[in-house]
């Protein structure tokens, strides 16, 4: 619990760059899929991070053409208005 004025400020100063942040995040998705929400931009990055442990684990990587079906395949797995045409790479 933060109790400090210093430490207060950071937390909220914290919370208005996250917010800001996603905003930007969101414009990007929106472009191409008006419905993307905050819930769809979390499933896309999760997903994005576990294709990158993944690949980190196979013992020889695909080619760049599949890496970048599979990255937007694993992305779109848990959002809740997946577009029907592939989103920005990112």
């Amino acid at each position: 619990m933060n109790i400090e004025k210093t430490a207060v400020t950071n937390a909220a100063n914290l919370a208005f760059f996250l917010v800001n942040l996603s905003q930007v995040l969101l414009r990007r998705f929106q472009h191409t899929n008006p419905e993307f929400s905050i819930l769809d931009l979390k499933a896309h990055y999760h997903g994005y991070r576990y294709a990158v442990e993944t690949i980190k684990m196979l013992p020889q990587k695909p080619d760049a053409i599949i890496l970048a079906d599979i990255f937007e395949q694993i992305a779109r797995l848990g959002m809740i208005h997946p577009a029907l045409e592939p989103s920005v790479s990112t």
